[in-house]
C-alpha cells in the first residue's frame, strides 16, 4: 500500500493542547488516514525529522475577499503556516451587492481598509450577485482554504440604496436584511459581521452603512444565526478602545442571547487615551464567560507599526476635518493642505485626541521612505527633529510640508519609545495567557500601505513559547480554538478523517522578519509584507501548496461553506 503523502518522523504536536509525541502523518485522498507509525511509502514523502507537525494555522480576521483575485495564497499569512484564513470582518464585504452598488462597494474598501484604487480596478473580477455568487468565482482556484462572514455594509446598501449611509432602517428594511443574511447563511457564510467605529469613513467621506444602524438592527440580523445554529458574529462596537461602555456592554450580551453563538471581538492594545482600554475589555470578558456569554476578543503579537502617507492613509479619519479634506482629488487635497485657515482647523483636532483611538506624538512618527532621491536624507528623522531644523517650526506645518514637498508620497511610520513597549509586551503576556482570548489582529489583505499583521502566528510561536505558554497551548490557539470557534469541525486538530492542513516547521530556524514594502500588486501598487523562516511545508487537504516557502504550483484550497 502506497499513501499519497507521508509526513514522516515528526514531533506531532496535534493542536488538541495535549503534550506533543513522535509520530508519521500519513495522508490519503485529502484527508488524515494515520498518526502514529506509518511503515508503508507516500507518493510524496516529507522528512520531518527534528520538526514541529501541526495542523494548519487559522487566520480569523482578514479582507482577503478582493486580493484572491489575483492572489490565491493569500499571502503575507500563508508564508507563517496558515492555510485557513477568514475574510468579511468588520461589515465589510463585497457581496451581496447590485451590480450598480459593485462600483461604490470597491470605493468603500479602499478608503476603509486602505485597498489601492487602482489595484481593485485592474485586478477585481466580480460584477455583482449573492454572497453565494461571490464565493464560487473561487471553486478550484484557492491555494489555501477561504471561509467568510456576510457583512452588514453589503447588506444595508443592497436595501436600502444610498440612504444605507445616512439613516436608521425601517422595520420593512430590517425584514429584507434580515432575509439578505439569511440566503447568505444558506450558501455558506461563516457568520455575520458588522462594525461601528468612527475612523471607519467610506470613500465618499460618509461614515459607512453600518455605522448608520440601531442596535434592534444589529441584533435583529445577528439573530439568523440562531436559526441555523452555526456561525459566529463578529463586530468592533463604538466604544471599543475604551473597553465598551454600558450600551455596548448590553449589546454585546444581547449578541450571544439573540444568537447562539461565539461574539468575536477586536483587539487587546491600549491607546494614549484609553491606557487600559483592554483591561478593562479582559474584565468584561471573563465577566461575560463566568455568566455563560462567549466573548473571544484577539490579542496581538506581531509588531505594533504604523505606516502611512497623505495620498491615500485612513489613520486620520476619525478626525473630521481632517476626514474633509483627506477625502478630495488631487489637486484640490493638496491646495487645502497648504491653506493656513485649514490647518489652523486640522492643528485644534489633531491636539485633542480625546475621542480617537488611533494617535500619536509628532516625535513619535519618522519618515520611512521618500519618492523624490532628493529628499533621502530625511529618512530615520522624526517630524519634531525636521521641525527643529527648519527653525523651530510648528510640527503639523513641517509634517505637512515635508509631505506636500514629496507630492504627498513621503512614507511615514510610527516608532515606540522603550517605556510604551514595555507596557505592550506586558498587555500582549496578560493577553496570551488568558484561555478567551483568540490570537488574531492580521488584518490580512487591508491596509496595504499602513500595517500588517500576518505575523502573529510566527511570533506567537517564537516570542511566547516558552514561558508564557506551552507548545501545545501555542498550536491550540491557532488551530483547534478558532476552528472550534467558528465551526470548522474537520480541521484545527490532527485527527484522523480530518482534512488534511498540516505545517511543518524547523523550530531551530522559526523566525518573522521586519516590514518591509513589496510592489508585487495590481497596477504596480505597493503594499507591506512580512517574511517568514523556518517553514518546511505547508499542506492544504492533503497536497503540499508551499515548500520553504515557494509555491509548488498546487491550488487545492476550498471554500469553506
Amino acid at each position: 500500500m502506497s499513501w499519497d503523502l507521508v509526513i514522516r518522523g515528526g514531533r506531532v504536536v496535534d493542536g488538541t493542547g495535549m503534550p506533543p509525541f513522535s509520530a508519521d502523518v500519513a495522508v490519503a485522498d485529502g484527508r488524515i488516514a494515520r498518526v502514529g507509525r506509518v511503515t508503508e511509502t507516500g507518493s510524496e514523502e516529507i522528512d520531518a525529522d527534528g520538526c514541529w507537525v501541526t495542523p494548519g494555522f487559522i487566520d480569523v480576521h482578514t479582507h482577503y475577499d478582493v486580493q484572491l483575485d489575483w492572489d490565491p495564497l493569500a499571502t503575507p499569512s500563508s508564508w507563517h503556516g496558515v492555510t485557513s484564513v477568514l475574510a468579511g470582518n468588520c461589515g465589510f464585504t463585497l457581496a451581496p451587492a447590485k451590480a450598480e452598488d459593485v462600483e461604490w462597494l470597491a470605493g468603500m474598501l479602499s478608503r476603509v481598509e486602505g485597498m489601492s484604487r487602482a489595484a481593485l480596478k485592474e485586478g477585481l473580477r466580480f460584477s455583482g450577485g449573492s454572497f453565494g455568487d461571490y464565493w464560487k468565482r473561487f471553486d478550484g482556484k484557492l491555494g489555501i482554504n477561504v471561509g467568510s462572514y456576510v457583512g452588514h455594509c453589503a447588506v444595508r446598501r443592497f436595501v436600502m440604496g444610498d440612504d444605507a449611509s445616512e439613516r436608521v432602517a425601517t422595520p420593512d428594511e430590517i425584514a429584507a436584511m434580515k432575509e439578505l443574511v439569511r440566503q447568505s447563511m444558506r450558501e455558506g457564510a461563516l457568520g455575520f459581521s458588522t462594525s461601528q467605529i468612527d475612523v471607519h469613513v467610506g470613500e465618499d467621506g460618509r461614515e459607512v452603512p453600518s455605522n448608520h444602524a440601531s442596535a434592534e438592527e444589529v441584533l435583529e440580523l445577528a439573530s439568523v444565526l440562531a436559526e441555523f445554529g452555526r456561525g459566529a458574529v463578529e463586530i468592533i462596537p463604538r466604544s471599543f478602545s475604551e473597553g465598551y461602555d454600558e450600551t455596548d456592554r448590553r449589546l454585546l450580551r444581547d449578541l450571544y442571547r439573540v444568537s447562539g453563538r461565539p461574539v468575536e471581538l477586536n483587539i487587546l492594545v491600549p491607546n494614549p487615551q484609553h491606557p487600559m482600554g483592554w483591561q478593562a475589555t479582559l474584565d468584561f470578558c471573563r465577566e461575560a464567560a463566568a455568566e455563560g456569554i462567549r466573548l473571544h476578543p484577539q490579542c496581538t503579537t506581531n509588531h505594533l507599526e504604523l505606516h502611512l502617507r497623505l495620498a491615500d492613509t485612513f489613520v486620520f479619519d476619525e478626525m473630521p476635518r481632517w476626514r474633509d479634506v483627506l477625502t478630495l482629488p488631487e489637486p484640490e487635497r493638496a491646495a487645502r493642505l497648504r491653506d493656513p485657515e485649514v490647518r489652523a482647523v486640522m492643528r485644534a483636532e489633531f491636539d485633542d485626541p480625546a475621542s480617537r483611538a488611533v494617535s500619536f506624538e509628532w516625535d513619535g512618527l519618522e519618515v520611512e521612505a521618500v519618492r523624490n532621491p532628493a529628499f533621502g536624507d530625511r529618512v530615520g528623522r522624526s517630524v519634531t527633529e525636521l521641525a527643529a531644523e527648519r527653525g523651530g517650526a510648528d510640527p503639523l506645518d513641517t509634517f505637512l510640508d515635508v509631505s506636500l514637498e514629496d507630492e504627498l508620497a513621503t512614507c511615514w511610520q510610527t516608532r515606540m519609545s522603550d517605556v510604551a513597549r514595555q507596557f505592550i509586551a506586558h498587555v500582549v503576556e496578560t493577553s496570551v495567557a488568558d484561555p478567551l482570548v483568540m490570537p488574531g489582529s492580521s488584518d490580512g489583505g487591508a491596509h496595504l500601505a499602513s500595517f500588517t499583521g500576518a505575523d502573529y502566528t510566527t511570533r506567537l510561536l517564537t516570542d511566547w513559547v516558552p514561558g508564557t505558554l506551552s507548545l501545545e497551548q501555542a498550536v491550540w490557539r491557532n488551530t483547534q480554538m478558532p476552528a472550534s470557534v467558528h465551526g470548522l469541525t474537520d480541521r484545527g486538530v490532527l485527527r484522523e478523517g480530518n482534512w488534511a492542513d498540516v505545517v511543518v516547521m524547523d523550530p531551530a530556524r522559526l523566525k518573522a522578519h521586519r516590514a518591509r514594502l513589496a510592489d508585487d500588486f495590481p497596477a504596480g501598487t505597493e503594499r507591506y509584507v512580512v517574511d517568514a523562516e523556518g517553514y518546511v511545508a505547508s499542506v492544504v487537504n492533503g497536497q503540499v501548496v508551499l515548500r520553504e516557502g515557494v509555491h509548488s504550483g498546487a491550488l487545492p484550497g476550498r471554500v469553506l461553506r
